[in-house]
């Protein structure tokens, strides 16, 4: 009996024993040594140095950013290192440590939790970011190179599937906005029909914030320029009102309403071809140097999108130069622009244009700390990839099927003292971990002012009842199936004027308010899950009536001289979407001018039309396709100013 009881305990004992090592996380026995690297070394986030591991058998080891536990989530690992012949990777200048890390980790196979590591590295606490990625200020998406293509034999095939996936990204990320870095179409024959389309995958999207566009060369590629710049204006939807069309700019600002931080929208002016000569107005340049004078060093962030990079200056270029259509150092506006910027080394600076994918590591520079900081972005629709035997890129990833998941943009995260640009390729969501970069912030303080939101416009309540005027309006455009207070709503109810409202985004882009279109969006959305259907209805309705009071403006009155004596005169009005007839319609005699052309007039409203074709009646002398501007008493000369083609129409101000 002792025996047995003895021979009980002792298996009591071990199995104890069994059961403790179990539960004891295992021993990495490799090592991975990080040695920091560069002027920042010392700084939190600067992941600049070199990572080796050793101590470890041979084979393959995936490097992987970590917190506590695992892996981070929606990060592609940082290298693959073989051991013993490969085992070292280095983190570039301006590299970030992402906000989440605590640890780097090496792993074999498909494991990627810190217990079963091969490695771990504890990040020191002195380069981890004090912050977390739920900590940031705002986050934005920086897209660039979206190049919707309505061509016959489209140029970039998958350029509408690439911008839905990248509105599903921004949606999924909750981005506060989008900013794009210009050629948004590609204009290969003409852009209205593209922009109705951009337009049109916006409204149909789940995103519900702002996006903010620049302008790009495609944007002037077919055309006339000041038209093609005024289409630009008029399609971006920025307040597209009568007010900012008139002024007739492309570039602007805006500034980030909880911090104060600045953006500033440039725009090539001239050329499709960047290189071939200045691209720049002195006024746009006086304009650009004022804003930095008064705002550089006002404890904000400054971001300068300017679609063009400068040939063998930045980031985006190199010295071999495979890209040959950067902007010309040598052309005057060019040479302005560069001194420009190099005087405000905490100006960021983020370009496009060359579509170069993130891999190839040319997405960061500061001249060697002699210049701004330049980010410079991929392309949503199709990364271009170095051909190195001839020396250029290749746009391969525009047609190929087995390329078509490539598409590449950047997830930002702004902090009290840091941007962090996060290299993604948005048709899968997730992050490149070497083409991650930080830059310094210029605002170490802000006043914490509310971030947009939901409203009910206009401010001071429901419209129904409150407003005698409105109520007269909504009498006559628009018919509620419900009384003016919204009672006995049902869910048919709401679903319906979930697809008025969605029709409307779709239409009203163009030349509506900017804050009440993304304003409608939110509602629709947010009516998708709502409980009180009343509530919903007349936040809706709310939402719904303020972007239709865009369709009561917009009505134009457009002229036509007649230098080619046509016995009558037409105009076929049309969109993507509509079209006054196949004839079009006959203009109104106005009377003639002092050289004796007759004039002619059409009354429209730029919301249903956006461009024009003058004709004789017949299919034997047809203009060319003008996009309208949205101003009224513009005037249209036939032939204006070019020989070669003997219906070009020339634009100009109406002077009565």
């Amino acid at each position: 009996m002792k025996i047995l009881k003895k021979f009980t305990t002792s298996v009591l004992i071990i199995s104890l024993l069994l059961s403790c090592l179990c539960l004891t996380p295992a021993f990495s026995a490799g090592k991975l040594s990080y040695e920091f690297k560069g002027d920042e070394k010392d700084r939190a986030g600067f992941a600049e140095g070199e990572i080796t591991l050793s101590s470890v058998p041979s084979g393959e080891y995936n490097l992987y950013w970590a917190n506590d536990k695992n892996a981070l989530d929606g990060f592609y690992e940082i290298a693959t290192l073989k051991v013993p012949d490969d085992a070292s990777f280095s983190f570039k200048d301006h590299n970030a440590i992402p906000a989440d890390a605590t640890k780097l980790i090496a792993c074999s196979g498909n494991n990627t939790s810190v217990n079963s590591a091969d490695a771990v590295f504890d990040i020191p606490k002195n380069k981890q970011l004090k912050y977390k990625s739920k900590d940031a200020n705002y986050t934005f998406m920086n897209y660039s190179d979206i190049h919707i293509d309505r061509a016959k034999s489209k140029y970039y095939k998958f350029s509408e599937l690439h911008f839905k996936k990248a509105l599903e990204t921004a949606a999924n990320r909750k981005a506060d906005f989008i900013i794009t870095a210009g050629d948004n179409v590609t204009n290969a024959e003409g852009p209205g029909a593209e922009f109705d389309k951009y337009q049109e995958i916006l409204a149909d999207s789940d995103y519900t914030g702002y996006i903010y566009e620049g302008s790009g060369n495609h944007e002037l590629r077919t055309g006339n320029k000041e038209t093609l710049l005024n289409t630009f204006i008029s399609a971006t939807g920025l307040n597209g009102d009568e007010e900012t069309i008139s002024k007739n700019k492309p570039y602007y600002t805006f500034k980030e309403p909880k911090t104060g931080d600045l953006f500033i929208f440039m725009s090539l002016e001239y050329l499709y071809s960047p290189d071939e000569g200045d691209e720049f107005s002195s006024e746009q340049l006086d304009w650009l140097e004022k804003l930095l004078e008064k705002n550089y060093g006002k404890n904000r962030n400054i971001y300068l999108i300017q679609h063009a990079l400068i040939e063998g200056y930045g980031a985006g270029d190199d010295e071999d130069n495979y890209y040959t259509v950067p902007l010309n150092p040598e052309y005057e506006s060019t040479i302005r622009f560069r001194d420009i910027i190099s005087k405000y080394p905490e100006l960021i600076w983020i370009s496009g244009h060359t579509h170069i994918a993130l891999k190839y590591g040319y997405n960061y520079s500061n001249m060697n700390d002699t210049s701004c900081n330049m980010i410079h972005d991929s392309s949503v629709c199709c990364p271009t990839l170095l051909n190195y035997n001839s020396h250029n890129l290749s746009y391969a990833a525009a047609t190929d099927e087995d390329k078509k998941d490539m598409s590449e943009g950047y997830y930002v995260q702004v902090f009290d003292d840091a941007s962090i640009f996060y290299g993604e390729n948005l048709y899968y969501d997730k992050i490149y971990p070497n083409s991650t970069f930080i830059v310094e912030g210029c605002r170490k303080t802000y006043d914490d002012l509310p971030k947009n939101g939901l409203r009910i416009l206009p401010s001071k309540g429901f419209i129904f009842g409150t407003n005698d005027d409105i109520i007269s309006y909504v009498e006559q455009v628009f018919t509620l199936p419900k009384s003016l207070n919204c009672k006995d709503v049902t869910d048919k109810d709401i679903s319906e004027l979930c697809e008025k409202s969605k029709k409307l985004l779709n239409d009203m882009y163009t030349f509506s308010s900017y804050d009440n279109y993304v304003n409608l969006k939110k509602a629709v959305k947010a009516a998708s899950s709502a409980d009180d259907k009343s509530r919903t209805y007349a936040e809706l309705s709310s939402a719904y009536l303020e972007v239709l009071k865009y369709t009561r403006q917009g009505n134009i009155t457009v002229y036509f001289t007649n230098t080619k004596n046509w016995e009558n005169v037409y105009a076929k009005l049309f969109s993507s979407k509509s079209n006054n007839g196949e004839k079009g319609e006959k203009m109104t005699y106005v009377g003639e001018d002092s050289e004796n052309n007759k004039i002619y007039k059409i009354d429209l409203n730029y919301h249903k039309y956006n461009q024009v074709i003058f004709t004789d009646g017949t299919d034997e002398h047809v203009s060319e396709t003008q996009t309208f501007s949205g101003e009224n008493n513009k005037l249209y000369y036939l032939n204006g100013n070019d020989p070669t083609s003997p219906y070009y129409v020339y634009v100009r101000d109406y002077e009565g």
